[in-house]
């Protein structure tokens, strides 16, 4: 369980980067720094699809961190893993609901 925690918030961590480039990209486009790609893509793109995303991979890199931290220091059980699912359903689910509302 260690390694596969290990191998997926390395993942993520490396997913995380590009997301954050693209974000910056389409965030400098939106000021017109960038003309590679269309304002009204570039809009979209970073308040919708690269922001849900972003929040998705960041939760998952943030919560298996965390669970890594806890196994270090002797905090195990099944209700450690549910609260943090939860957490990160209700961090996912209330950020995205603000990004189409």
């Amino acid at each position: 369980m260690e390694k596969f925690l290990l191998k997926l918030c390395r993942i993520t961590a490396y997913i995380s980067i590009i997301l954050f480039i693209l974000m910056m990209i389409s965030g400098y486009r939106q000021t017109g720094h960038f003309t590679f790609i269309s304002r009204g893509m570039a809009n979209t793109m970073h308040q919708i699809y690269l922001n849900i995303a972003f929040l998705f991979v960041i939760s998952i890199h943030a919560l298996t961190a965390i669970r890594r931290a806890l196994m270090r220091n002797r905090i195990k059980g099944a209700y450690i893993d549910i609260l943090l699912v939860v957490l990160g359903i209700l961090f996912v689910g209330g950020f995205s609901y603000f990004a189409f509302f």
